[in-house]
This record gives C-alpha cells, structure tokens and sequence, in this order.
C-alpha cells in the first residue's frame, strides 16, 4: 500500500491510500460503457422513433409492436442500453464523489448505495423488457 499526497477541492493535501492499479478496471470500463452508449443509443433511437413514421404518439402498443417485429434485436439493444446507461452514470457520480472528499466511510457508503441503485435501476428496466414480451 502506498501513501500518495492528493491534492483535492479541499485545497490542502492529504494522505490516501492507494492500491497499485486501484480503479483501472472501473476507469476502462467507463470508455468501454462510453462506446457502448454511442452504439446502442442510435439503435434505440431508430427502433423508438423510426419504425412506426405513420404515428405521431410513442405507445406502449406501438414499442411491443416493435420488439414483436425484431424481438432478438431489440431485447439485446435494450438490454445492453440499460446497463451501459446505468453502469455509465452511476459510476461518473461515483468519480465526481471521489475528487470531492477523500473520507474512506463517505466513499464506502457512496459504493453501496450506488451498487444498490444500479442493481435496482437494472431489475426495473429488465422487468419492463419482459413486460414487452
């Protein structure tokens, strides 16, 4: 473990803990989610708006005709959308946390209730997709 001086938004350093490679996976993941966005986005964006030109108001009975048209297709877009969204926002809020305050319990805390509103956000938005089904 070594002891690096970190200067923050508190404007005086402070001693913190870190681990060699601490936050490597999380900060490739983030592009890795960042790509995922500019992919998934534009596909949803087509099968939300582009499908059904004929009607002017987005339906619950319009999107199930959608997936029922390409269910494979719009199931994994949705899907994959959903955690990269997710996975994406929730671990930027967690990175902004992290330049604010170098308190060890705050940044726990903001770790399980973060974890717990992904896991929930994740349950929710596949619940809606099998809804559709």
């Amino acid at each position: 473990m070594v002891h690096r001086d970190v200067i923050s938004v508190t404007s005086r350093a402070q001693k913190v803990k870190v681990e060699p490679g601490a936050g490597t996976l999380l900060w490739i993941l983030q592009r890795l989610s960042s790509y995922g966005l500019l992919l998934f986005l534009p596909i949803h964006l087509y099968f939300t708006y582009f499908t059904k030109l004929d009607t002017p108001v987005l339906t619950y009975e319009g999107a199930r005709e959608t997936f029922r048209a390409f269910p494979l297709w719009y199931v994994l877009n949705e899907g994959l959308l959903l955690l990269c969204a997710l996975f994406h926002g929730l671990n930027g809020f967690r990175n902004v946390i992290y330049d604010w305050t170098t308190n060890s319990a705050v940044r726990h805390t903001v770790n399980f209730v973060l974890i717990v509103l992904g896991i929930a956000g994740a349950i929710l938005g596949f619940w809606t997709l099998w809804a559709l089904a």
